[in-house]
């Protein structure tokens, strides 16, 4: 179910956004909910970065010894690998 908000602008904005939404073939609210959709991080329907990104990386396990990693081990009693 849609909500109905109240937006305050500019009224040269207002009618720069009229005048879009028709060229559009849409109304205001779809215009300006459209572009909420489209704002990067903005729509809670967008897939989660995990999901987006799984399977994309490769891990790469390093032959040198890493000596932070080791102090790291022996400070928390973790296992050596």
């Amino acid at each position: 179910m849609k909500r109905r908000i109240t937006l305050t602008m500019d009224p040269a904005v207002a009618r720069k956004a009229k005048r879009l939404a028709h060229a559009r073939g849409t109304n205001v609210s779809a215009l300006i909910e459209g572009l909420v959709r489209a704002a990067p991080g903005a729509s809670p329907t967008s897939e989660p970065f995990a999901r987006r990104w799984a399977g994309k990386f490769r891990v790469t396990r390093s032959r040198k010894a890493d000596a932070r990693l080791a102090a790291l081990k022996e400070r928390y009693h973790l296992d050596q690998e």
